[in-house]
């Protein structure tokens, strides 16, 4: 597996294990909500906690950009090993 793969393969597993966590939180706390509005909700905090990753190319190389909403910063991981 190529390291942009392996760092891509995280941009999808975040947000489900977001997903489940939040959703786990929300059936301990009110189980009789209707499912409809706790899947509005489990998704849309999901989508904004998630990171948000892409790769970036400069002259230099590829780095993998990921950013998170609740960090407010950009972290740059370079996808070639040197």
């Amino acid at each position: 597996m190529s390291n942009k793969t392996k760092y891509l393969m995280y941009r999808f597993v975040a947000p489900v294990v977001i997903f489940a966590f939040v959703w786990f939180m929300m059936q301990t706390a009110n189980p009789d909500m209707k499912w409809g509005i706790k899947l509005f909700i489990t998704g849309s905090i999901a989508y904004i906690i998630s990171p948000k990753v892409k790769i970036i190319s400069f002259m230099h190389g590829q780095n993998v950009q990921v950013k998170w909403f609740l960090i407010g910063k950009v972290i740059l991981f370079p996808l070639e090993d040197k």
